[in-house]
């Protein structure tokens, strides 16, 4: 069986990373010239001379080929090709942190996401004096985004403004050409903290049009990042084996990733949330006997980090029928029109049928 995953870069891989390498490294140097909060802009849109080059790149950086969006094989080729063909409202709104709650009142889910203080379309808005005893603070368009505020570390006047120094102006979507993240406005949020923070856990369950089929557990989260290693992986279905990334990693036992008392509550939650996305990751966050819903990740890991054997690359892949993506579109532009978000996305648009889908975004693939 084929794994469609070359040990080392094929040729036309070679040319398309050489190309876009080059062009980046010439953006970077011009860009030096501009204001600090332009940069980024500039040398995306100087390093990639259209969306599909932008979305292949950064798969083809891990799969050492070229992807083919056209007919596409592996488990993240066929995720990262909706970017292209799949305007799918919903996946910018459920990436939304603040829109989020409203999505999950929709459903009515047993399990929520932690209360929101306060949204500020200003950052400038917000006065520190006025934030609760404990808080986070996030920017919506972003990811690990983030400041805590609690008792022995208030956010101060200076780290509010390095806070926003730093991440304010960034682009999320630019980053890894994850593209719904575009379509998310970028507002500064309060939301509740979750402490103590050192013994916050997380399960994260995997879905496949609705179909929840593996879960990870992650547990030591520290301010916007986990430390410490990934306990496991659990498939969540008999026919479908555990999908390990690393080979001393085992599957965590099935109470370790959805312990009582919230184990009914977290696998409907789950599937209600999941069931109009062609694919999903919902994380719930665990902290002092309280289960919350962390937020739902439409391409975990940027879609770039899936190395499996040929077998489990088929089994991944598998679980996406294509021929499901109309009907999900439709349920999902009923659904954002029905909560008040725009039905139309800027993503999305590529006709499957273009031959640049095929070949990084040129007209002819470059010579093996």
């Amino acid at each position: 069986m084929k794994s469609y995953v070359p040990d080392r870069p094929t040729a036309d891989c070679r040319a398309l990373i050489e190309a876009v390498e080059t062009r980046a490294r010439t953006a970077e140097k011009e860009a030096r010239a501009l204001p600090r909060t332009a940069r980024q802009a500039y040398i995306y849109d100087h390093t990639f001379t259209n969306e599909i080059e932008a979305v292949a790149y950064h798969l083809a950086t891990a799969i050492n080929r070229v992807p083919d969006f056209r007919d596409p094989f592996l488990y993240a080729e066929k995720l990262r090709s909706l970017y292209l063909t799949h305007p799918n409202p919903l996946m910018s709104l459920v990436a939304d942190k603040v829109f989020l709650p409203r999505y999950c009142a929709h459903f009515d889910t047993p399990i929520r996401p932690p209360k929101i203080h306060a949204v500020h379309d200003d950052p400038a808005d917000l006065d520190l004096s006025s934030l609760p005893q404990t808080a986070m603070l996030k920017i919506s368009d972003g990811c690990k985004m983030n400041l805590l505020h609690g008792p022995g570390m208030p956010v101060t006047r200076f780290a509010y403004r390095r806070f926003l120094r730093q991440f304010w102006h960034i682009d999320h979507w630019r980053r890894h050409a994850e593209l719904h993240y575009r379509d998310i406005p970028r507002r500064l949020m309060v939301e509740e903290a979750l402490l103590p923070i050192e013994r916050l856990s997380e399960t994260g369950v995997f879905c496949a049009f609705g179909r929840p089929y593996m879960a990870i557990t992650k547990s030591g989260y520290a301010a916007d990042r986990f430390y410490g290693a990934v306990d496991g992986i659990l498939a969540l279905e008999d026919s479908l084996k555990p999908l390990e990334r690393y080979e001393d990693m085992r599957p965590p036992p099935f109470e370790t990733a959805f312990p009582d008392p919230f184990r009914d509550a977290m696998l409907e939650t789950t599937r209600r949330l999941a069931a109009p996305l062609p694919h999903c990751r919902v994380d719930f966050m665990l902290s002092e006997g309280r289960c919350f819903l962390g937020e739902i990740t439409i391409s975990p890991v940027a879609l770039r980090d899936f190395f499996h054997e040929p077998e489990q690359q088929k089994m991944d892949s598998d679980l996406f029928d294509l021929s499901k993506l109309p009907d999900c579109l439709a349920q999902g532009r009923a659904i954002a029109a029905k909560l008040g978000w725009p039905t139309e996305t800027s993503f999305g648009h590529v006709s499957p049928d273009d031959p640049r889908l095929a070949t990084g975004g040129h007209e002819e693939r470059h010579a093996t």
